[in-house]
């Protein structure tokens, strides 16, 4: 008990900034005056916990003189913010007129708030060390923490255009599907985000799409500093590294390619645009954006009706579906990809010929992606040439089918309207989100190598091999079972999560359950019921992008216990299977 009064009293502004995130819900109620008063109320509270936090400690100085010298800064900040908070509270009045002042005083006291937390987990003695030997621990915390800054900038009125912002709730929908590079919007992009609300946007994309942790730790290497043992583990969990002398390779290879893909991705699509927007820089504006939301597999559009307006556009159409397909195979697998091409060309001029055997990973990729999208692409053109495309012409529905296949896997880019499609398609549909795409790169869903091995357990089962067999190799013991693993905590959360939007939401079951799936596999495609969802239905899918970004296996990792508990050898008991 006494360890946990300890905790609680180093980390009171932690409680503080907890009880200041639920206020920003409550000031859309402010016209109660019930809530008006509980406002009020915890305001107060978060005042005191700061107080509390910042001069408690001085009990345990001798001389006060000594802890104000000590700790300058931090008794400066605290008076400073206490002054602050004060003379907002007394602008705003009792019952607030003015939404301005509101969303002022909202982002200066939880920027503080979330200020004062990062400095005492850095302050802590050893805290650091400890997250960072904790690499999935630090995963979670690194994107909660880019979607908590994420929500306040959308917040600012400078990315909102006249004198509205975006409410909390809002901006954190969409800084969630930013940075979990999901795409779902319960506001049009287009139209509600100014300019600097899409730069906000296309950056909180860029980082979700490769990680926070790894633009620091590449510019720590690129700037010579060395890493230590704790963050050097860190990164190989980050990069699937096992080889930890060959990190700044991998880091160098995952930024380089990034920003090569997107650069020609971007050059290409700026040739599609201006056939329609003109030579501007505006146009090279929309390119790059799409570019770098392609990549990183977000599905943000920049257009009202998403991509619609390009059915039959083959540049801008098969850019960014090559663009997705990339983002969506991972790092790895296009590096080996592009060693074994370059191998093989260099065979053709050489007369001493050189092998560069794939690995079995980048394999199974390459075969799972190409099975996925001819299997997805002949589905939707079955079914979907007479309904959703029946108005199309014949290379424009080929164009269309080919399209969706690629963005269904992970992105939720459309140039197919989603309001007429049956509901055969829908379900298709679902199956193929849940699957996702490749292990490592920037899409969500259980990802192909999971699949891969599950359909190689049953195979090598009905086959009675004694080990799970995949192109004459065997798939270690541990990896099938962290393939079981997570197709059983996504099937859990999604079904889960579904039952309880049946209680709090009154929307069509199978719509419902599709944009369930969409956000847990980070797709971001919409049967347009998004902005119906009730608080906590936008919740529970705010939950879901969160959980499919970072991926079961890191939740489950970080939850886990750290030390074995399987030195004890139990009886065997018999139970009856089947």
């Amino acid at each position: 008990m006494n360890t946990i009064v300890t905790k609680l009293r180093a980390n009171l502004s932690g409680v503080a900034f907890i009880l200041s995130l639920a206020l920003l819900f409550l000031q859309q109620f402010y016209a109660s005056l019930a809530a008006t008063i509980v406002i009020h109320t915890l305001d107060a509270v978060i005042l005191l916990l700061i107080i509390a936090e910042t001069f408690l400690p001085m009990r345990h100085e001798k001389y006060f003189q000594q802890y104000f010298q000590k700790h300058a800064a931090l008794c400066v900040s605290t008076i400073l913010f206490c002054a602050a908070f004060i003379f907002f509270k007394i602008k705003i009045g009792f019952i607030p007129s003015s939404p301005e002042l509101i969303l002022m005083f909202a982002l200066i006291k939880n920027i503080f708030l979330f200020g004062k937390i990062i400095k005492n987990t850095a302050d802590t003695a050893g805290g650091t060390e400890r997250v960072m030997l904790n690499p999935a621990g630090t995963l979670l915390v690194s994107f909660f923490m880019v979607i908590i800054t994420g929500t306040f900038l959308l917040m600012l009125p400078a990315a909102t255009p006249g004198t509205d912002h975006l409410d909390f709730l809002t901006a954190l929908f969409t800084a969630t599907s930013a940075v979990c590079v999901t795409g779902l919007s319960i506001i049009n992009v287009a139209t509600e985000l100014t300019t600097v609300g899409k730069v906000i946007l296309i950056l909180l994309i860029q980082i979700g799409g490769l990680g926070i942790m790894v633009f620091s730790f590449f510019g720590m290497l690129a700037f010579r500093r060395k890493l230590s043992i704790a963050e050097k583990l860190t990164v190989s969990y980050m990069v699937s590294e096992d080889d930890m002398s060959g990190l700044f390779k991998a880091l160098r290879v995952i930024v380089g390619s990034t920003f090569l893909v997107e650069a020609i991705s971007a050059g290409f699509l700026y040739l599609g645009f201006s056939r329609t927007m003109g030579v501007s820089v505006e146009t090279l504006g929309f390119a790059a954006f799409h570019a770098v939301s392609a990549f990183c597999n977000a599905g943000f559009a920049l257009f009202p009706n998403n991509l619609e307006s390009f059915t039959g556009d083959p540049i801008i159409s098969l850019t960014i579906s090559f663009t997705i397909i990339l983002g969506g195979i991972g790092f790895a697998v296009m590096y080996d990809t592009v060693r074994k091409i370059k191998t093989e060309t260099q065979n053709v001029f050489k007369k001493k010929k050189t092998t560069f055997f794939l690995p079995l990973n980048t394999q199974i990729v390459l075969v799972m992606t190409a099975g996925a999208l001819f299997i997805s692409f002949a589905a939707f053109y079955l079914l979907e040439h007479t309904h959703a495309m029946k108005d199309f012409s014949l290379h424009e529905q080929y164009l269309g089918a080919f399209f969706q296949a690629v963005t269904l896997r992970t992105a939720g880019f459309s140039t197919v309207s989603f309001a007429s499609l049956t509901n055969a398609t829908l379900l298709m549909m679902i199956f193929v989100m849940f699957v996702g795409g490749a292990s490592g790169s920037t899409a969500g869903g259980i990802k192909l190598n999971t699949v891969a091995v599950v359909f190689a357990f049953f195979r090598s089962f009905l086959k009675n091999d004694r080990t799970v067999i995949i192109k004459k190799m065997s798939i270690p013991d541990e990896q099938v079972k962290k393939a079981f693993l997570i197709l059983g905590f996504g099937l859990t959360i999604v079904s889960a999560a579904i039952f309880v939007l049946t209680v709090t939401e009154s929307l069509p079951f199978l719509p419902m359950a599709f944009e369930t799936v969409s956000a847990f596999a980070t797709v971001g495609l919409s049967t347009g019921i998004t902005a119906q969802f009730s608080i906590a239905g936008k919740l529970i899918l705010i939950f879901l992008m969160f959980i499919g970004r970072v991926g079961p296996l890191t939740i489950l990792t970080a939850a886990g216990k750290k030390e074995g508990s399987d030195t004890v050898e139990y009886p065997y008991g018999a139970i009856s299977i089947g």
